[in-house]
C-alpha cells in the first residue's frame, strides 16, 4: 500500500515539530517517544539548558549512527546506566578511551 505524504506533527518536550510524512502513524508516534527519551537520558545527566540539551542529543545520535555505520563497539562508558544513577559517576575525561566523545568534553572548559 501506498500512503501519500502528509502534515503531520510530533511533539519533541513541548515543542511541536511539523514535516510532511509517508510513515505510518505507528512509526512517528515511535520516533516522538524515541527523540523524548534521548532529550529525557541527556537532561538526566548533563545539567544543561534546554538548547544546549537538543545540541548533546544530537552528538549523541550522531555518534551511534557514526558507529553503526563503521560497525564500531560504542566505548563502555556509553553502556546504560540504571536509573537514578548520579552524574558525578559519569567517567570523567581521564577515564574514556581514546577517541570516545563525552558530555564532559563539550561542558568542561579547557
Amino acid at each position: 500500500m501506498i500512503l501519500e505524504k502528509r502534515k503531520v506533527t510530533i511533539y519533541i518536550g513541548a515543542q511541536p515539530c511539523s514535516f510532511y510524512s509517508d510513515d505510518s502513524e505507528e512509526y512517528l508516534r515511535a520516533l516522538e517517544q524515541k527523540a523524548n527519551a534521548v532529550m529525557r537520558e541527556t537532561a538526566r545527566f548533563s545539567g544543561a539548558d534546554q538548547g544546549m540539551n537538543a545540541f548533546l542529543s544530537v552528538l549523541f545520535l550522531t555518534d551511534e549512527l557514526l558507529r553503526a555505520e563503521q560497525k564500531q563497539p560504542a566505548p563502555a562508558a556509553k553502556a546504560k546506566e540504571p536509573a537514578g544513577r548520579a552524574a558525578k559517576n559519569t567517567p570523567r575525561p581521564e577515564e574514556k578511551e581514546r577517541g570516545q566523545i563525552s558530555v564532559w568534553d563539550i561542558l568542561e572548559k579547557p
